[in-house]
C-alpha cells in the first residue's frame, strides 16, 4: 500500500520503510558507538596503562584483564553494535529487496524482515569471539604481538586480506548475496533462518576486512571503521561490487608486501584516535 505524505507526493510503500528503517537504525548505532554508550570492559584499566582505546588490541586486553564472563558479554555487545553500524548501509539493497519480494501483507512482510534483522544481527554480534580468539593465542595479545613485530603484523595482514579478497571463495559468496531475492513468504522460523545464513555468508564475505584488518589496526579506530564501511557497502553493489573486490585485493596486497619490504614508519597503528 502506498499512501503519499502531504503535497510532496511521497510514496511511503513497504520498501521505502524498510530503507528509512534501515538508515535510522544506522545512525543510532554509529550515534551510540561515538557517545561511548556500549560497553568497554576494561576501560578505566586501559586508561591507566596509557593503553590507547582505538590502539591494535586494546579492546580485547581490557577484556582478558577484567578476565570475567560479563566482560566477554559486554565485549559482544560492542562488538556487534559496531558491525550493526557498519554493516547496514551494506545491507540496505538486501533488506529493501527482500521486503519488495515478499508476498503478502505489509504486516508478514514487517514480521518477516524483523526475524531476518534479529538472527542477522545475532550472528554478528557472536563473530566477537573470532578476535577474542586471536587475542588469546597470540603471545602478548593482539596488542602486545603488534607492538612487537609492529611491520610483520601490519604488512601480513595486509597481505592476507589482499590475498583473501582476491580469492575465487570470497567472489562466489560475494556474487550469491548481490544475487535477486526470489519471491517468498517466509514465517517467523523461516525468516530466522534465512537472517542466521545470510549473517555467516556476510561474516565471511568481510572476513578479511572485518577479522584481519580491524582487530591489528584498532577497531575502535573511526578512520578505519568508516573507510571499510565504505568497501564492504560498495563491494555490494552488483554492478561493479566485483571489481571493488578485486581493487582492495590488489590495493592491499600490495600494499602489505611494502610494508614488508620497506618498514616505513607505521604511526596510525597506533595514535589515530577515535
Amino acid at each position: 500500500m502506498r499512501h503519499g505524505v502531504g503535497s510532496f507526493g511521497i510514496d511511503f510503500d513497504r520498501t521505502t520503510t524498510a530503507v528509512v528503517a534501515m538508515i535510522g537504525l544506522d545512525v543510532l548505532w554509529w550515534v551510540m558507538l561515538y557517545n561511548g554508550n556500549v560497553p568497554m570492559p576494561g576501560m578505566m584499566w586501559l586508561m591507566d596503562q596509557g593503553v590507547p582505546m582505538a590502539a591494535p588490541g586494546a579492546m580485547e586486553l581490557g577484556v582478558f584483564h577484567v578476565g570475567t564472563f560479563g566482560a566477554v558479554v559486554g565485549y559482544v555487545s560492542m562488538w556487534g553494535v559496531m558491525m550493526w553500524a557498519m554493516m547496514h548501509p551494506a545491507m540496505i539493497r538486501f533488506t529493501r529487496e527482500y521486503v519488495a519480494a515478499y508476498e503478502g501483507t505489509a504486516v508478514g512482510a514487517t514480521t518477516a524482515v524483523t526475524a531476518f534483522l534479529t538472527s542477522y544481527h545475532l550472528v554478528w554480534a557472536l563473530s566477537g569471539v573470532i578476535p577474542l580468539g586471536f587475542h588469546a593465542i597470540l603471545p602478548g595479545g593482539i596488542y602486545g604481538f603488534t607492538q612487537a613485530h609492529t611491520h610483520l603484523v601490519i604488512g601480513g595482514v595486509l597481505v592476507l586480506t589482499g590475498l583473501y579478497q582476491l580469492s575465487s571463495f570470497k567472489r562466489c559468496r560475494l556474487r550469491a548475496c548481490c544475487a535477486r531475492i526470489d519471491p517468498h513468504s517466509q514465517d517467523v522460523v523461516a525468516a530466522l533462518k534465512k537472517g542466521f545464513d545470510h549473517g555467516i555468508s556476510c561474516v565471511l564475505i568481510c572476513f578479511g576486512p572485518f577479522f584481519l584488518l580491524m582487530p591489528f589496526f584498532g577497531e575502535m579506530n573511526f578512520f578505519w571503521m568508516i573507510a571499510l564501511t565504505g568497501v564492504v557497502t560498495i563491494e555490494r553493489l552488483p554492478d561493479w561490487g566485483r571489481e571493488l573486490a578485486i581493487a582492495t585485493g590488489i590495493v592491499a596486497l600490495v600494499a602489505g608486501l611494502g610494508v614488508l619490504v620497506f618498514q616505513p614508519d607505521l604511526p596510525i597503528a597506533f595514535t589515530m584516535l577515535m
